[in-house]
C-alpha cells in the first residue's frame, strides 16, 4: 500500500470525525511518510510499520481520542429532540385545551340530544303521513292511469288496522328518540363533577 492509499482509507475511516482532528491525524502521518522516506524506506514499508489504517483507527477510538459522533448518533439525537418537542406541544395544547373539554362535552350533549328528538319528531311525521297516505289511496276507486283498472277498495278493518299500525310505529319512534333525547341529557347532568357546567 502506497502513501496515498494508506492516507486515503485514514480518511476514509475517520469521515465523521472532527475536521480539525482528521486534519491533525492525517498531518501525522504524512510526517511518518516523509521520516521514513528520508530513512530510505519505500512507501510500502513505511505503510507495513505504521500498520492498517483500520487498526490505527480503532487504537484512537479505544483511547477516546477522536470525538467522532456517527450519522446513525446523530440522528439518533434529532429524533430525540424531535419527540421532545413534539411531547412538549402535546403538553402544552394539552393544558389549553383539557379546562374546556367538559364545556364542550356538555354542548355535544345537549347538541345530539335535540338532533335525536328533531328526528324521532320527523320520522314520526313521515310514518303517520305514509299510514294516511296508504288509507286514501285504498279507500276511494283511484285510476292511476287511464285504462288501467282502479286500484281495490280496502275494507274499514283493514283501513282501520293500517291506520292503528302508522299510528303505533310513529309513536314508538317519537318516545324512542325521546327516551333516547333524555337519556343522552341525564347522563351528562348526572356528572357534573366530571361534565364541568350542566346547563
Amino acid at each position: 500500500m502506497n502513501e496515498t492509499e494508506f492516507l486515503d482509507l485514514l480518511r476514509y475511516y475517520f469521515r465523521n470525525g472532527k475536521p480539525e482532528e482528521v486534519k491533525e491525524i492525517l498531518s501525522d502521518y504524512e510526517s511518518h511518510f516523509e521520516e521514513g522516506k528520508k530513512r530510505g524506506l519505500t512507501e510500502e514499508q513505511i505503510a507495513k510499520e505504521l500498520g492498517s489504517p483500520r487498526d490505527i483507527y480503532d487504537s484512537y477510538q479505544s483511547e477516546g481520542v477522536v470525538d467522532e459522533r456517527t450519522k446513525t448518533g446523530q440522528l439518533k439525537d434529532n429524533a430525540l429532540k424531535m419527540a421532545k418537542d413534539a411531547q412538549d406541544r402535546v403538553a402544552k395544547t394539552w393544558t389549553e385545551v383539557s379546562p374546556r373539554l367538559p364545556e364542550a362535552a356538555g354542548t355535544t350533549a345537549r347538541m345530539t340530544a335535540r338532533l335525536l328528538n328533531a328526528a324521532g319528531i320527523i320520522m314520526a311525521v313521515v310514518v303517520l303521513a305514509a299510514a294516511g297516505l296508504v288509507i286514501g289511496l285504498f279507500s276511494t276507486n283511484l285510476t292511476p292511469f287511464h285504462g288501467m283498472a282502479p286500484l281495490p277498495r280496502f275494507s274499514f278493518l283493514t283501513l282501520a288496522s293500517i291506520g292503528s299500525f302508522g299510528i303505533f310505529t310513529a309513536l314508538s319512534i317519537y318516545l324512542i328518540a325521546r327516551e333516547g333525547s333524555q337519556a343522552i341529557e341525564n347522563s351528562f347532568k348526572a356528572s357534573p363533577a366530571k361534565g364541568g357546567d350542566s346547563r
